[in-house]
């Protein structure tokens, strides 16, 4: 546990086969949308997701701060007003927020670049699963961090909607990512390992229901959006 500012940053590791690269999702991000894939595919894809959970070292850290205030235009979370009517929408209700960062290490980028060089198409499923692995790393990691209860929302990220990726900044500055976490951000605000995630989860929201991740994003066309989105 870091004290950073006025945010106590708290750290998780994984369990011992907590995460997994749930089939689901991995093929969601390949592009398989209503096609069934072929078995020798899904023995593929079996066969990268075993390499690639050999690599993984899935960690998080987070921060709760209040809200401070919030209106139709934007919410100040603690490090300063964010500009974004989905993100005030989205914690309508909340009275404070986790600040979030997880990431399932950079083995995953090094088997991905490896196979880039000698199996472009493994690297390519490779890809894939560390991103449904990194999914399902963050959503293990807020069901522990909001021990269960239900007055809160799903995860909200930079770069979701009108929420600038600018604020990724404020995320590495606030979290200290590349002390816990190693997270690196490069100038075009992308993240290093790349199997990253910034998020703010709100807290305190009473009867809601939130809906999925894909909601906030204009992008109806986009290859990897959720179902039902």
């Amino acid at each position: 546990m870091a004290v950073t500012a006025n945010f106590t940053i708290v750290n998780l590791t994984a369990r011992p086969n907590e995460v997994t690269a749930v089939e689901s999702e991995a093929l969601r991000y390949l592009g398989y949308r209503g096609v069934k894939p072929e078995e020798n595919d899904l023995d593929r894809i079996r066969e990268c997701e075993k390499e690639l959970m050999s690599v993984i070292s899935p960690k998080c850290c987070y921060a709760y701060t209040d809200i401070v205030s919030i209106d139709n235009s934007g919410v100040d979370i603690g490090f300063g007003t964010i500009k974004s009517k989905q993100l005030a929408a989205h914690l309508k209700g909340c009275t404070g927020v986790y600040l979030f960062a997880a990431t399932i290490g950079i083995g995953a980028d090094r088997l991905i670049a490896k196979y880039n060089r000698i199996k472009p198409w493994k690297s390519v499923m490779i890809d894939a699963l560390g991103s449904a692995a990194a999914e399902d790393w963050c959503d293990k990691a807020e069901l522990r961090i909001t021990g269960g209860r239900t007055d809160h929302c799903s995860r909200f990220s930079p770069g979701y909607g009108d929420f600038s990726l600018t604020h990724q900044m404020d995320f590495m500055r606030y979290l200290d990512m590349n002390r816990q976490l190693g997270i690196t951000l490069s100038d075009s605000l992308l993240m290093t390992p790349t199997k990253s995630v910034t998020a703010v989860i709100g807290i305190g929201a009473s009867n809601r229901i939130c809906d999925n991740k894909c909601s906030a994003c204009g992008n109806r066309s986009c290859l990897y959006r959720q179902a039902g989105s």
